[in-house]
């Protein structure tokens, strides 16, 4: 039975700058380095108060967190990076920032092999890693005892985000709200997105992915031998040999239905959840929403402008993404 076109998503009360208008500018602002300086004066206190803890999830698998404790009695909340970024990346500073400051204790969660943590396991990263993730929130559950327990996550983070609140009640992690900012839908059509659009984006993530890998490598040479791989500069090709070799999938589909997010697979998700898109996203393709279950607990957001995980508001390249993502924490204070 198709689902198609039974939501009917609410409209982001978000208002871009003229001038910001193109997806692109919106995409890029969101990570360039001339944003960085306002960035990092803005979360001087948080980061000020942030300590690194490794999570010790399943199996010993270790992942890296920062922890900012504004209050001992305050909410948490875990945010959770996309792709190839890290507790640094400046979309998590600005709002762990905004969140600490509004007395929220935040936890910056590194997934596996981003940031400074490749050492910690041995091996790959890869998109359906998910139990390591959902071990990762219930051992911080356990270990913080908050009051209340929130879930956040940007892009490829979104998608985790969405399938750790979709397990929750199964490992009794008690999540008062997940929210999931741009999330990764369909990862067959990101990759195509990526392959016929602005040949930047792609050069950008492949830059750092094999970066990344080489780091691995270097690391365990003894488990990877991978510089000819690194050749290419075809995403795909690259996700096929890596995923064949390391990750055990017989092809580039297999792996990728394993985190498609589309059709029923959020039928059972039970905690409150808010879920944003940008039409103009040239990454996500807003569309994939209307496959999405309609549910009461659900709420579907839709704004004409903000890029992928942008959403900048003003000409101090500010983002309104805190303001939304405060707002609706505050609903569950209220």
């Amino acid at each position: 039975m198709s689902i198609k076109h039974r939501i009917t998503p609410q409209k982001a009360d978000y208002s871009s700058p003229r001038w910001a208008r193109n997806q692109h500018i919106q995409s890029l602002l969101a990570t360039v380095k001339l944003r960085r300086r306002f960035v990092q004066n803005q979360a001087k206190a948080m980061l000020g108060a942030s300590q690194e803890v490794i999570v010790e999830s399943v199996d010993g698998i270790k992942l890296q967190s920062f922890y900012a404790q504004s209050s001992v009695d305050a909410p948490l909340v875990i945010l959770i990076h996309g792709w190839e970024g890290s507790h640094q990346s400046l979309y998590l500073l600005s709002s762990a920032s905004t969140l600490y400051k509004n007395g929220y204790n935040v936890i910056r969660l590194n997934l596996r092999d981003h940031g400074d943590s490749h050492h910690l396991n041995q091996e790959l990263f890869h998109s359906n890693r998910l139990d390591e993730v959902i071990h990762a929130v219930k051992h911080i559950q356990t270990q913080y005892q908050p009051s209340q327990l929130f879930l956040t996550g940007f892009s490829l983070g979104g998608n985790f985000a969405l399938r750790v609140a979709n397990q929750a009640h199964k490992h009794n992690i008690n999540l008062a709200k997940t929210i999931a900012i741009c999330p990764a839908l369909d990862p067959k059509d990101i990759l195509v997105k990526l392959e016929t659009g602005l040949s930047l984006y792609i050069k950008y993530f492949m830059y750092k992915w094999k970066r990344s890998l080489r780091k691995k490598q270097q690391l365990f040479p003894h488990l990877y031998d991978i510089e000819e791989s690194l050749q290419t500069d075809s995403m795909r090709q690259l996700t096929e040999e890596l995923v064949s070799f390391y990750g055990d999938y017989d092809s580039i589909n297999a792996y990728f239905d394993g985190y498609d997010i589309t059709g029923d697979y959020l039928q059972e998700l039970k905690g409150e959840t808010s879920i944003l898109l940008a039409k103009d996203d040239p990454i996500i393709d807003y569309r994939a929403i209307y496959d999405l279950p309609s549910k009461s607990n659900i709420h579907y957001f839709l704004s004409e402008y903000g890029g992928h995980c942008g959403f900048i508001k003003n000409h101090k390249l500010h983002s309104w993404l805190d303001d939304f993502l405060l707002a609706q924490l505050n609903i569950n204070q209220s």
